[in-house]
């Protein structure tokens, strides 16, 4: 055997751990926020903010959805610098555990009729805990798998982390349409909703039981042993912002894309009169077609470039962002499904899928961590969290979607100015 196929041996166990790792972390991460998502269109204004104005109180839930996210950025700068330290390993261990408690406290958080003003409050601390740990696992996440994988096919790989968070996004939905069909009304708002809270404490220890046995990629240990390789948060800021600055500019319409399809059009959806298994069960359409998509477009990335496939998925879905609402508004459960089969196969799958290994190839190894948790995050702050909250209040103010098509059409320019300025990075030595 010759001393390179020794060496592909002898990495290629490594290599699925991390994989495996970063998937099922990204499963846990997205079941935690569809989760979330779906119950702060469905259960929260409900049983939270009981005494208000129903739009208000939908304004209200949504509002506490974009508190994880304004914690995320905290989070990538606490654990991108962490990761860029102690080591990826070691850092996902606590993102993970993070994460999951948050959901499992979720699970159990008394109401509003119960404590008060104390049950939202405490539902605000617990959106924060979860937030701070989803700031550094996504991209530490995509960093390991780059790291790890074969230069060649980065882009295929990578983006199965992304058909990972679609695998948790179908199994929150899921259980939600389950849940929603099978127990009378009044027992799923009081008590049903929790159960999938509550399961994701078995996820976390799937997860944990994975990532114990995890070593650190060699281009993360030989990078640590140059002292000149080490230089200072601020340092490397200075040296990177134009990357920093237009992935915030390539996630803003993506990331606000997906919680708009995820919340606001579950939302949209009732209020038209589409029954709510129907938009849950279209959530799950949109996550199965998401997993098989997102690993063809990532495979088509490694031969065409990531820049061309992500501008793909944007140009595509913002011309379909319409149609996809007049779909909503038939009430039809086939057409709504095929609604959110097509945003999400033809439209987010393309940018979801290049992402990963775009990001973790613009930065040198010892800010990898940092640069990819710290711009991913800022702008999930600025589309993505608030992008159901800002919907929402869009729709109330004109009383149709006019200003949001707007909204949407600002950031897909913003995106598609950003994507085009930002560089190419297949076949990007990482050393």
């Amino acid at each position: 055997m010759t001393r390179e196929a020794q060496q592909s041996t002898q990495q290629e166990p490594a290599y699925r751990r991390a994989l495996a790792a970063s998937v099922s972390g990204q499963a846990l991460e997205w079941y935690d926020f569809a989760l979330y998502g779906l119950a702060a269109a469905i259960i929260f204004p409900k049983i939270f903010f009981p005494d208000v104005d129903p739009v208000v109180g939908v304004l209200a839930s949504f509002a506490t959805f974009a508190v994880g996210f304004v914690a995320r950025p905290i989070g990538g700068f606490v654990f991108g610098r962490l990761g860029d330290k102690i080591g990826r390993t070691r850092t996902l261990m606590i993102t993970i555990m993070l994460m999951g408690v948050g959901t499992v406290l979720i699970g159990l958080l008394p109401t509003y009729g119960q404590i008060g003003l104390f049950a939202p409050l405490m539902l605000v601390v617990l959106r924060l805990v979860q937030g701070m740990g989803i700031g550094g696992e996504w991209s530490g996440s995509a960093v390991l798998v780059v790291e790890t994988a074969p230069k060649e096919r980065r882009g295929f790989m990578s983006s199965l982390i992304n058909s990972g968070e679609y695998i948790g996004t179908l199994i929150a939905s899921g259980l939600f349409a389950v849940l929603s069909l099978a127990m009378p009304e009044d027992a799923f708002h009081s008590w049903g909703w929790r159960i999938p809270f509550l399961l994701s404490a078995v996820g976390v220890l799937i997860c944990w039981l994975i990532r114990r046995k995890l070593e650190e990629p060699e281009t993360f240990t030989a990078a640590i042993e140059i002292p000149t390789e080490n230089p200072t948060l601020m340092q490397s800021i200075r040296s990177e912002w134009r990357h920093i600055l237009g992935i915030i500019g390539i996630r803003m319409f993506e990331n606000a894309g997906a919680y708009i399809i995820l919340a606001f059009a579950v939302t949209y959806a009732e209020g038209v009169g589409v029954p709510t298994s129907t938009t849950t069960f279209g959530v799950s359409v949109a996550s199965v077609v998401a997993i098989f998509m997102i690993p063809i477009f990532g495979r088509l990335s490694d031969k065409i470039g990531r820049r061309k496939v992500y501008m793909i998925g944007a140009v595509f879905l913002i011309l379909f962002f319409w149609p996809f609402f007049l779909l909503l508004d038939t009430t039809n459960a086939f057409w709504v499904w095929f609604a959110f089969g097509v945003a999400y196969g033809l439209g987010m799958s393309p940018m979801l899928s290049v992402e990963p290994a775009w990001f973790a190839e613009l930065f040198p190894t010892r800010f990898r961590y940092s640069g990819t948790a710290i711009s991913a995050n800022i702008a999930t702050v600025l589309a993505g969290g608030l992008a159901p909250f800002i919907a929402v209040g869009l729709m109330a103010l004109t009383g149709n979607l006019v200003l949001v098509m707007v909204y949407l059409a600002v950031l897909a320019v913003i995106s598609l100015i950003a994507a085009k300025l930002t560089p190419e990075t297949v076949g990007t030595d990482l050393r």
